[in-house]
């Protein structure tokens, strides 16, 4: 809805979309790190819905999963994700120079500037801007119109630019350029003193290497970290990008669709993806709130499921190193429908996480989050990369690897709910992300105490706020008792809060509970009686 228009002395409203809100205490969202079409690099970006994704990064694109991984999340059920977005190997951005004409028209009243593309990529090939300047009688400001066009992202008109706020406006309202000022250049200093005048100038966009830009331009448009000149190391990249994420508190998935496209087959079992996945899973545990989808690294043949297991053993899992209960392995890879195929290859082969993070998210919010994320039909699957048989779910499941079978009559389906961590107490999916719902409610709860006196008082409030919480986990069966007191304990009081810990400024708060665990078998015993009839006995 636009403003009323003010004709006369009144009140007079507008209605505006509210800022993003977060909410930390959800445990649905997924948060993605890969390649896309376009949008910023390195920057945590919220996005809700398919749409908003496509608004800041583009569609899909040939050359990375993760945008097909994304649409996967958003078809099954996720409704807000984060992405953050790593820059390609070959850093390309669009340019065009500032026209010579319009410098001659403005005068002395600006130096040349530079228009580029507002994210790097390919995707700028062909765009062009239109740049229509109309200079009224004075004492009125000179204004700009902008026309960007592109090939495959849409057009945008940005009307009524002041000729003095050209390079702000453009940057806060447009999504695909931006105009910058060369090194030394001056802004407009006023308003138009000459006659009425018109100017339409069309510039072509063209993608260029990084390796030609200069300096100035490198710093205006490109992150800090990303040095000028340097080569693109992926592994930093990717350890750089599980860092902005630690301070965004609503993220409860990990995933990383592109990891083994961005480096060579060689390193898969020993290099890079398998150290980047140690980080990954070991800042998510550490974090207590999250959990980290690992994807298989795709093999030839395909490998046996004794062979998938050792991968798994060799991601890094010791006996009694618990850091692995905050990563899940899914496999295998799932054929989608791929737009960019055609009709030689309409389908096209992807990591799995993305779909499984959008069931994820839906079993969370509609059963809850102490719900095992399995037995639900996938959505955009139209078939598996590989088969198991039964057997080899068998020796899977019990090394980990939550497999994904074609359930007859009711489509694909995630057959597994384990964590990578197998020592009973820490195997379960559920009771992770039961976990992680719990930190998150307890946290909300806690942080309201922060800088009360700790002694009596506050321990009371803090034991009847996780109380709370714990309570209502139980009441929707997610813990397992007759009774509360069957269920959880909670203590805070002098026994966990010695002096020691009172002199450090710190409150303890034990908490126990018992999370009911998730039903993996149904056995029936069956006997057939003399008289040939079967009976079933439980």
């Amino acid at each position: 809805m636009t403003a009323s228009t003010a004709i006369a002395p009144g009140l007079y409203y507008q209605q505006v979309a509210p800022p993003p809100r977060p909410e930390p205490l959800r445990s649905d969202i997924a948060a993605f790190v890969g390649r896309t079409r376009r949008g910023p690099i390195g920057v945590p970006v919220r996005v809700q819905g398919w749409r908003a994704y496509v608004a800041s990064f583009g569609d899909v694109i040939a050359g990375a999963d993760t945008t097909y991984a994304v649409r996967g999340y958003f078809e099954n059920g996720g409704d807000l994700a984060w992405f953050v977005r790593l820059p390609d190997p070959a850093l390309v951005i669009g340019r065009a120079a500032w026209p010579a004409i319009l410098d001659a028209t403005w005068g002395t009243m600006l130096d040349r500037y530079e228009v580029v593309a507002a994210s790097p990529g390919p995707w700028s090939d062909g765009a062009t801007a239109q740049l229509s300047w109309r200079a009224p009688a004075a004492p009125d400001p000179a204004m700009f119109d902008v026309l960007v066009h592109t090939q495959a992202d849409g057009d945008e008109f940005l009307a009524s630019i002041p000729a003095a706020d050209l390079v702000a406006e453009v940057a806060r309202r447009s999504a695909f350029i931006r105009i910058v000022p060369s090194a030394g250049a001056q802004p407009p200093v006023g308003p138009w003193t000459g006659g009425p005048r018109l100017r339409d100038v069309e510039l072509a966009i063209t993608p260029q290497p990084s390796s030609g830009w200069p300096a100035w331009l490198w710093s205006a448009v490109m992150p800090q970290e990303l040095a000028f000149g340097q080569p693109i190391d992926p592994g930093e990249r990717y350890r750089a990008a599980i860092e902005t994420l630690r301070d965004e508190p609503e993220v409860a998935l990990l995933a990383f669709p592109d990891l083994y496209n961005d480096f060579d087959a060689s390193t898969w079992d020993a290099g890079e993806p398998i150290a980047i996945l140690d980080r990954a899973i070991a800042f998510a545990d550490a974090l207590r709130d999250r959990l980290v989808l690992v994807d298989l690294p795709p093999r030839p043949g395909p490998p046996s499921a004794a062979q998938l297991v050792a991968w798994v053993d060799r991601l890094g899992r010791t006996a009694g190193d618990h850091v692995w209960r905050a990563g899940a392995a899914y496999h295998p890879q799932i054929w989608v429908n791929d737009p960019l195929g055609g009709v030689a290859h309409p389908l096209r082969a992807i990591a799995p996480s993305g779909h499984v993070a959008g069931t994820i998210s839906s079993v969370d919010r509609t059963l809850g989050a102490f719900v095992t994320p399995a037995n639900v039909p996938m959505i955009d699957v139209a078939d598996l990369v590989e088969d198991r048989t039964t057997a080899e779910h068998a020796v899977l499941n019990e090394g980990g690897v939550n497999l994904i079978r074609c359930a007859p009559g009711r489509g694909f389906v995630v057959m597994g709910g384990r964590t990578l961590d197998l020592v009973e107490g820490y195997k379960f999916v559920a009771h992770r992300r039961l976990v992680h719902r719990l930190v998150r409610a307890i946290r909300a709860a806690a942080e309201p105490l922060v800088f009360e006196i700790n002694g009596p008082v506050l321990w009371f409030r803090f034991a009847r706020a996780v109380t709370t919480v714990l309570q209502a986990a139980w009441r929707l069966g997610a813990l397992k008792g007759d009774t509360a007191d069957q269920a959880y304990r909670v203590q805070c009081d002098g026994e966990t809060n010695p002096q020691r810990e009172i002199d450090a400024g710190r409150c303890t708060c034990l908490i126990a509970f018992a999370p009911a665990t998730p039903m993996e078998f149904i056995l029936l015993r069956v006997a057939l009686s003399q008289d040939g009839s079967l009976e079933v006995l439980s």
